[in-house]
């Protein structure tokens, strides 16, 4: 099935719609094709709009759909540089919204809109969305500074939002914004009790200088003291040229020394990604260094383990999605999702899937109401998600479930409690 989704003030006389803007939806056999311009992974009940803020057009056989079905916003970034990222949440989006399902579709209208790599872009976004289609709610945007953007403009507007974003957002009394993302607080807590629950209380930090591996390092050390856990030494170092064996003879000097002391550093913490986490570990064993990896969400990779092969053995990571976990709504999701797109779903499609789902769940039993649905995702707790299980609060905090991993026999396991 084709649906072809179209800005209004592009489409000609003779009803053509630009190829740019064509969106192709296969069912079943085979995974979703976007363009790279725009897609939205719908059936009738989703519009396409351009990045640029104009109104969208509706396709003629659901005009009726579009005047009583309530209307949510979906500000991603479809093309550009998080492309892939975007179109991953729109996957998320659309199987929550029973688009290939055999069941009924949920009783909502999606106005999707791409604003690229200019976050500059998104309040005039927010504005159409808000004056052009009056919609109820809002999932997206990804990203810290585009979260900030918008959740500024959502607060000045009154309109609910749940983000995908690491950053904590700034707790308000009556916020408007909702973030369904692990954040680097949620991570390095997530990592310090698994510490204390195997005794590991001496840490060393080999960190990236840059954003990430600051921020992370920062909230781990504040945090470190309040679970029995102290960081001995940290190093930084520049992502772009790391001589991972100099950084480490610096990190654990005197090691014989610090052992015959009871001093010696016992885990290791790496903020950085996996491919740089797993050559790190391969110089740990060649310096003969015993010292137990632990790292974040961004070790969640399958090149984790290609590239680390034994030297990652015992390494203890986080992931936001396991689609082995013993959670049943997890499980559920995960194999409805791979029957369906013939791939495995990660922590976006499941994140965004959980979005989407509590917005539906409110309109689907009350109906269109912006300080409703602010209300009822201010009020959820222990919702049952596919991320895992979510609680909300009025100043717009979360707390979710944290997935955390460890590698046996070059295998990945959750550690369970």
């Amino acid at each position: 099935m084709t649906i072809r989704c179209s800005n209004a003030r592009r489409v000609g006389l003779d009803g053509a719609v630009p190829k740019a803007l064509q969106c192709t939806v296969t069912m079943k056999e085979s995974p979703i094709r976007a363009s790279a311009t725009l897609c939205a992974a719908a059936l009738a009940l989703i519009l396409c709009t351009g990045a640029a803020p104009m109104p969208a057009a509706v396709s003629p056989f659901d005009h009726q759909a579009t005047v009583s079905t309530p209307a949510v916003g979906v500000l991603l970034p479809l093309s550009g540089r998080w492309e892939s990222v975007g179109q991953r949440i729109l996957n998320g989006i659309s199987a929550a919204g029973g688009v290939f399902a055999a069941g009924p579709v949920a009783n909502v209208q999606y106005v999707i809109m791409d604003y690229g790599s200019r976050e500059d872009s998104i309040p005039a976004l927010i504005e159409s969305l808000d004056r052009d289609h009056r919609v109820t709610a809002l999932i997206g945007p990804v990203g810290e500074r585009a979260c900030e953007i918008a959740c500024a403009e959502v607060q000045a507007r009154s309109i609910p939002a749940l983000v995908f974003t690491q950053a904590e957002l700034r707790p308000r009394e009556g916020a408007c914004c909702f973030g369904v993302f692990l954040t680097v607080e949620m991570q390095a807590r997530a990592l310090l009790g698994a510490a204390r629950a195997m005794g590991v209380t001496r840490f060393g930090v080999l960190s990236p200088d840059d954003q990430f591996g600051r921020t992370f390092s920062e909230h781990f050390g504040r945090l470190a003291p309040s679970f029995g856990v102290q960081v001995v030494r940290t190093r930084v170092y520049a992502p772009s040229r790391v001589d991972f064996r100099q950084e480490l003879e610096a990190l654990f000097p005197g090691r014989k020394m610090a052992a015959a002391r009871g001093d010696a550093v016992e885990a290791l913490l790496i903020p950085d990604s996996a491919q740089n986490a797993a050559l790190a570990a391969s110089y740990l064993t060649f310096l003969r260094i015993k010292a137990r990896l632990f790292g974040p969400t961004l070790w969640d990779s399958p090149e984790f383990v290609r590239v680390g092969g034994r030297h990652v053995e015992d390494a203890v990571f986080l992931s936001g999605f396991h689609q082995d976990s013993l959670l049943t709504p997890v499980q559920d999701f995960g194999r409805a999702f791979s029957s369906t797109f013939r791939a495995p779903p990660t922590v976006w499609e499941a994140s965004a899937y959980d979005a989407a789902r509590i917005v539906q769940g409110y309109l689907d039993e009350h109906g269109p109401s912006r300080p409703g649905v602010k209300g009822y995702v201010a009020g959820l707790k222990n919702y049952p998600g596919a991320s895992g299980i979510l609680s909300f609060s009025p100043a717009g905090t979360v707390t979710r479930t944290v997935h955390v991993l460890t590698v046996k026999d070059g295998l990945v396991h959750e550690i369970r409690p």
